[in-house]
């Protein structure tokens, strides 16, 4: 384990895994996909300019060109002394028609794995990130039963072909996340709204597939580790006495990630899970009444206590726990080393009472692509000038560097 000496400097345990994150989509550049067709809809036009938006501004087209740059992008990372990345790989690119695989494209993901291994980096692998080929979605997507022996043929391949330079496998991105903003709220392709019919063909359609991936996964490599990453609000009652604030606060939980977890815990070999939201929850209108204290640049509640009590729930798995993903839309970069500062000082907070965390990963590298919020929001610990692509580093990236270095974190420098 590891011996706290002084109360200001928090060492973390030996072969904690120091990464960050990213997702094809939003870095790569050049993909054609449902969301990319979504993007350029009329009805996704018209919504944005009724709301006096520039459509441009929200159209992923070369991202942040990673595709081309990955040599770069990882010699960033190794920059960071991170020990790990997580990254994406597209669906549409391997299997740009239905059974037609593109074996230029895995062999470019190849070459991607290589470069990393070779700079000794290990790499988290994300199979499916919300995005889906033309052909899956005219298939009716997630709620055709049919993709998840589609995605089950596409994973099979990709565990041959690049397995051997996989340490960890992502089978699904916050799947909760695709049911409710897919089918629910509509603001995320295909755009349905209050379709709850397909919510729920979704949902069991993304549980049955990370399923029968984990098993596909272990088949051909018994000693794989396989999870999927779940988006993991941490909810409370607004007023801690009221059992109807009490009842609607575990409801919320309940169907944000609770559903979804409990369905597949039997076919997980660890936690992972992203951490960006608080949610102070009352039974009556408007029912979320965060403080706000704090806020990021996308309005968002600054509450780094919560990654403590969503690690303790976690904890009762009994299962190695990774944050997967963490950060904060903050083109100052003010903020940003504060956020880091202070979530670690939570994370740590819950290792030395046992919780079994074993990596934290920052979201992102890289000022990316933030799907429906477009470009303006800046996650990364690098910017991107969006007509050289040039990548620039962050006075945040000098101090995350610094804590994976040295396995480390000075919170005195909150």
């Amino acid at each position: 384990m590891f011996n706290q000496v002084n109360k200001k400097i928090l060492t973390f345990p030996d072969n904690f895994l120091w990464g960050v994150s990213t997702s094809a989509y939003q870095i790569e550049g050049g993909i054609k996909n449902d969301w990319s067709e979504w993007e350029k809809s009329e009805d996704r036009i018209f919504e944005l300019k009724k709301n006096g938006k520039n459509p441009v501004d929200f159209i992923c087209g070369q991202a942040c060109d990673s595709y081309n740059r990955y040599k770069e992008d990882t010699n960033l990372i190794k920059k960071l002394n991170c020990n790990v990345y997580r990254m994406g790989i597209e669906w549409a690119r391997i299997e740009p028609r239905e059974g037609k695989f593109n074996n230029d494209k895995i062999e470019h993901y190849r070459d991607v794995l290589k470069e990393l291994k070779n700079n000794n980096i290990k790499v988290v692998l994300t199979l499916w990130h919300w995005t889906n080929p033309l052909w899956i979605r005219d298939l009716g997507g997630w709620t055709n039963k049919k993709t998840i022996d589609y995605f089950l043929r596409f994973t099979e391949l990709i565990i041959k072909e690049l397995g051997e330079y996989v340490d960890f496998w992502i089978t699904l991105n916050e799947p909760m996340v695709h049911v409710g903003s897919g089918y629910i709220r509509g603001n995320f392709p295909p755009a349905k709204k209050k379709n709850f019919f397909g919510a729920i063909k979704c949902f069991y359609n993304l549980v049955e597939a990370h399923k029968k991936v984990y098993k596909k996964i272990h088949e051909i490599l018994p000693e794989a580790k396989v999870g999927f990453t779940s988006l993991s609000d941490y909810f409370e009652p607004a007023q801690k006495w009221n059992p109807l604030d009490i009842l609607i606060a575990k409801i919320s939980s309940y169907f944000h990630h609770e559903k979804y977890l409990n369905k597949v815990k039997k076919y997980l070999d660890f936690i992972a899970f992203d951490y960006y939201f608080h949610n102070r929850i009352s039974f009556l209108p408007p029912f979320k009444v965060n403080l706000n204290k704090e806020v990021n640049d996308m309005g968002w509640e600054i509450y780094p206590e919560g990654i403590y009590y969503v690690i303790k729930y976690f904890n009762k798995f009994k299962k190695p726990i990774y944050v997967m993903e963490n950060g904060i839309a903050d083109a100052s970069d003010k903020r940003r080393p504060k956020f880091i500062l202070d979530h670690l000082k939570f994370i740590h907070k819950a290792i030395e009472e046992g919780a079994d965390v074993c990596g934290y990963f920052y979201w992102s590298l890289l000022d990316n692509f933030e799907w429906s919020s477009g470009f303006a929001p800046r996650f990364g610990l690098f910017s991107v000038d969006k007509k050289t692509f040039k990548r620039t580093p962050k006075k945040s990236a000098e101090l995350y560097s610094e804590i994976c270095k040295n396995n480390k974190v000075d919170i005195s420098l909150r």
